[in-house]
């Protein structure tokens, strides 16, 4: 499942030695959730740190109408709940698994204490919340220099690299126009000049990548 977040960023079992790895299940609640089931919801204050074992988890905002806007998807091997161990801060979505779902999820005070014991853990974590920052980052340097087509494209791409298969992005319109900051008709209009261009596909629920080189060359021409 492609990740409108992390961008194709490695899961924090990638970037452990498989002891840590071990050691991170093994102080580890492993909850299962059926889908639709919500993890957590928005503003609470428990603490913990989790990890998507099997499945993955979705993160939405509310609306007033009673809709939703899908923030981030994560899949196995990622983590979210980090800012209400470190910041003390509270749940800022809602997160809800996206078919049959295994969270491995750790307390506060165990967590710490492993982070105690095991250094490589904490580098690993400062890796992955670095490359979340610089992504974060250069979407917000996109968003100044780049047209939404451009932006689009390259949301797109990123997408393809965390997506089982990278050729075939499965996402809604809705959820790319609320990650790019502007209205589902606009991000239409964009998806579609790259369609006319032969540079994307759209499918219903999916945009396929008949060549991934030639969308990228594409980009770099903007970005240079």
């Amino acid at each position: 499942m492609a990740d409108l977040l992390t961008l194709g960023d490695q899961p924090l079992d990638a970037l452990l030695r498989p002891e840590i790895s071990a050691r991170l299940e093994a102080v580890a609640s492993r909850v299962r959730y059926r889908d639709g089931r919500l993890i957590h919801a928005r503003g609470d204050n428990k603490p913990g740190f989790s990890i998507v074992a099997e499945g993955a988890v979705r993160f939405v905002k509310p609306l007033v109408d009673g809709g939703e806007l899908t923030i981030s998807l994560l899949g196995p091997g990622h983590f979210f709940g980090e800012a209400t161990v470190f910041a003390d801060t509270g749940r800022a979505y809602d997160a809800i698994a996206v078919g049959e779902t295994a969270v491995d999820q750790i307390s506060k005070t165990a967590f710490e204490r492993l982070l105690e014991k095991e250094p490589a853990l904490s580098r690993a974590l400062l890796a992955a919340t670095t490359r979340r920052l610089y992504a974060a980052l250069s979407f917000l340097d996109d968003l100044r220099s780049l047209p939404l087509e451009a932006r689009a494209a390259k949301l797109v791409l990123g997408m393809a690299a965390s997506a089982k298969n990278p050729a075939c992005v499965a996402c809604r319109q809705s959820d790319l126009a609320f990650t790019l900051g502007v209205s589902r008709v606009s991000v239409g209009k964009a998806l579609g000049a790259l369609q006319e261009r032969g540079l994307i596909d759209l499918g219903y629920g999916e945009i396929r990548l008949p060549d991934r080189t030639a969308l990228a060359r594409w980009i770099a021409a903007y970005e240079a």
